[in-house]
Protein backbone atom coordinates (compact mmCIF):
# COMPACT_ATOMS: atom_id res chain seq x y z
CA UNK A 1 0.00 0.00 0.00
CA UNK A 2 2.73 2.24 0.89
CA UNK A 3 4.41 1.75 -2.46
CA UNK A 4 1.17 3.03 -4.13
CA UNK A 5 1.22 6.09 -2.16
CA UNK A 6 4.69 7.05 -3.35
CA UNK A 7 4.18 6.36 -7.29
CA UNK A 8 1.03 8.05 -7.17
CA UNK A 9 2.92 11.05 -5.48
CA UNK A 10 5.92 10.63 -7.82
CA UNK A 11 2.86 10.23 -11.25
CA UNK A 12 1.31 13.60 -9.74
CA UNK A 13 4.84 15.50 -9.45
CA UNK A 14 5.60 14.35 -12.47
CA UNK A 15 2.55 15.53 -14.08
CA UNK A 16 2.89 19.09 -12.25
CA UNK A 17 6.53 19.69 -13.65
CA UNK A 18 5.03 18.36 -17.41
CA UNK A 19 2.04 21.02 -17.17
CA UNK A 20 4.48 23.67 -15.95
CA UNK A 21 7.96 23.37 -17.66
CA UNK A 22 8.75 27.30 -17.08
CA UNK A 23 9.55 26.11 -13.43
CA UNK A 24 11.70 23.32 -14.03
CA UNK A 25 14.32 25.37 -15.68
CA UNK A 26 17.54 26.68 -13.29
CA UNK A 27 18.09 30.58 -12.23
CA UNK A 28 20.29 33.14 -13.74
CA UNK A 29 23.09 31.87 -11.45
CA UNK A 30 22.97 28.70 -12.64
CA UNK A 31 21.77 28.77 -16.01
CA UNK A 32 23.70 31.36 -17.31
CA UNK A 33 23.90 35.42 -17.45
CA UNK A 34 27.12 35.64 -15.03
CA UNK A 35 26.80 39.25 -15.67
CA UNK A 36 23.49 40.09 -14.04
CA UNK A 37 22.87 41.89 -10.52
CA UNK A 38 20.56 38.88 -9.65
CA UNK A 39 24.06 36.62 -10.29
CA UNK A 40 26.23 38.94 -7.99
CA UNK A 41 23.60 39.27 -5.18
CA UNK A 42 23.15 34.97 -5.26
CA UNK A 43 26.99 35.05 -5.18
CA UNK A 44 27.03 37.61 -2.12
CA UNK A 45 24.40 35.57 -0.73
CA UNK A 46 26.33 32.67 -0.86
CA UNK A 47 29.36 33.70 0.52
CA UNK A 48 27.64 35.07 3.14
CA UNK A 49 26.26 31.78 4.70
CA UNK A 50 28.98 30.24 4.26
CA UNK A 51 31.00 32.96 6.32
CA UNK A 52 27.90 33.30 9.41
CA UNK A 53 28.15 29.14 9.12
CA UNK A 54 32.07 28.94 9.53
CA UNK A 55 32.21 31.41 12.32
CA UNK A 56 29.65 29.63 14.40
CA UNK A 57 31.52 26.26 13.62
CA UNK A 58 34.50 27.87 14.57
CA UNK A 59 33.40 29.80 17.47
CA UNK A 60 31.96 26.23 18.56
CA UNK A 61 34.86 24.58 17.82
CA UNK A 62 36.85 27.29 19.80
CA UNK A 63 34.59 26.89 22.27
CA UNK A 64 35.40 23.14 23.19
CA UNK A 65 39.24 23.17 22.86
CA UNK A 66 38.86 25.93 25.61
CA UNK A 67 36.88 23.67 28.11
CA UNK A 68 39.47 20.91 27.06
CA UNK A 69 42.51 22.99 28.08
CA UNK A 70 40.45 24.01 31.06
CA UNK A 71 39.76 20.42 31.98
CA UNK A 72 43.41 19.74 31.59
CA UNK A 73 44.48 22.22 34.09
CA UNK A 74 42.16 21.08 35.99
CA UNK A 75 43.31 17.67 36.53
CA UNK A 76 46.99 18.81 36.80
CA UNK A 77 45.85 20.84 39.75
CA UNK A 78 44.35 18.26 40.99
CA UNK A 79 46.55 15.75 40.51
CA UNK A 80 48.92 18.04 42.31
CA UNK A 81 46.61 18.61 45.15
CA UNK A 82 46.53 14.85 45.42
CA UNK A 83 49.99 14.34 45.61
CA UNK A 84 50.87 17.14 48.21
CA UNK A 85 48.36 15.20 49.79
CA UNK A 86 49.68 12.13 49.92
CA UNK A 87 53.22 13.27 49.97
CA UNK A 88 52.41 15.20 53.82
CA UNK A 89 51.26 12.41 54.97
CA UNK A 90 53.98 9.77 55.08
Amino acid sequence: MKRTVQETAAFAALIILLCLPDSAFACGSCYGAADSSATAGMNFAILSMIGVTGGVLAAMTSFFFYLRKRALLYLAAESEHQKNDDGGNH
